[in-house]
C-alpha cells in the first residue's frame, strides 16, 4: 500500500476519534500500511482499532477504549455458538476438516513469560518456524489444502464479514503452523485488510490464499526459513488474543507470534 499523497490528505476529514487518529498517523508519516481514508471509514470500530494499533503505538498515541470481541458479541445478543452457526450459513463447507472452532480462552488469569503463556492450568507454547523434518507426513503435498471457505454473505454487511473473518483466521493460522511457518503469519489486522483489498479488486479471497499456500509449500520444500525472525516477545497478555480454544496470537507489529496449547 503506497503512502497517501498530500491531495489524499484533503479527504481526511474525521468524524470520530478513530478517524481523527487515522488522520494524525497519516500526517506524521506512519500511514503506509493503512487503507485509504474512505476504505478505513467503511470498517467497523473493531477493525479500525486493529488497523490503527501498531502505527498508533509507534507514535505513542493512545487509542480510545474499544469493546473486546466478547463484549461486542454480547451486546449484539449473540452467543459463540450462534456466531459459529452464522459463519457456517455464510460459507460453503470446506473440502476437508472444519472451520476452526470458536475461541474460548479466559484471559483473566493469563501470564506471559517469553516463549510461554500460562492461563490457569493451561500452557501455550510459542511456535517457531520448523524444519521439514519435524512436520507431519504429507503436509507439503499438493493435496493438502488451506481450504478457507469462501465468503457467501452480503459484502456490505460488516457484521457478517467480521463473523466470517474471525472464523477463518483460526484455520489460516492452523494451516501455517502445519507447514512449519508459525512465525511467518499475518496479524489479524493484516488478514482483514487483505480481505477488503482483494474484495475491492474483485479477487476471490479464499482462492488467493489457496494459491499463496501452494507457493509457500513449494518454497518450503527447497528453502531454509529463519526459525526465529525476531527476539521481541509480548510483555503483557493485552497484546494477544485467542483465535481458537487452542491458539493465542500476539501481534507484535514486525512479527505475529503464535502460541499453541
Amino acid at each position: 500500500m503506497m503512502f497517501l499523497s498530500i491531495s489524499a490528505m484533503a479527504n481526511c476529514v474525521p468524524r470520530t476519534d478513530y478517524e481523527r487518529i487515522y488522520c494524525e498517523i497519516v500526517e506524521q508519516g506512519e500511514g503506509k500500511g493503512l487503507p485509504r481514508f474512505e476504505d478505513f471509514r467503511r470498517n467497523d470500530v473493531t477493525v479500525q482499532q486493529l488497523l490503527l494499533k501498531r502505527p498508533a503505538a509507534k507514535l505513542k498515541i493512545t487509542l480510545p477504549n474499544s469493546p473486546n470481541k466478547a463484549a461486542v458479541h454480547q451486546k449484539q445478543g449473540l452467543s459463540k455458538s450462534t456466531q459459529s452457526e452464522r459463519i457456517k450459513k455464510t460459507t460453503i463447507k470446506p473440502l476437508e476438516s472444519r472451520i476452526s472452532e470458536a475461541s474460548s480462552v479466559s484471559f483473566s488469569n493469563c501470564t506471559v513469560g517469553g516463549n510461554i503463556i500460562v492461563c490457569g492450568t493451561r500452557r501455550f507454547n510459542l511456535k517457531m518456524n520448523e524444519p521439514n523434518s519435524r512436520l507431519a507426513p504429507g503436509v507439503l503435498d499438493d493435496k493438502y489444502k488451506m481450504a478457507l471457505p469462501p465468503y457467501r454473505g452480503d459484502a456490505q454487511d460488516e457484521q457478517e464479514v467480521q463473523f466470517y473473518l474471525s472464523g477463518v483466521y483460526g484455520r489460516y493460522i492452523e494451516r501455517m503452523v502445519d507447514i512449519g511457518l508459525g512465525a511467518s503469519t499475518m496479524s489479524y489486522a493484516r488478514f482483514c485488510h487483505t480481505f477488503y483489498d482483494l474484495q475491492a479488486k474483485n479477487v476471490d479471497f479464499s482462492e488467493r490464499f489457496e494459491t499463496m499456500y501452494r507457493f509457500l509449500k513449494k518454497d518450503k520444500k527447497t528453502m531454509v526459513v529463519k526459525s526465529e525472525p525476531s527476539t521481541l516477545r509480548p510483555r503483557d497478555i493485552s497484546q494477544c488474543d485467542d483465535v481458537t480454544s487452542q491458539i493465542i496470537v500476539c501481534d507484535m507489529g514486525r512479527v505475529n507470534w503464535v502460541y499453541t496449547h
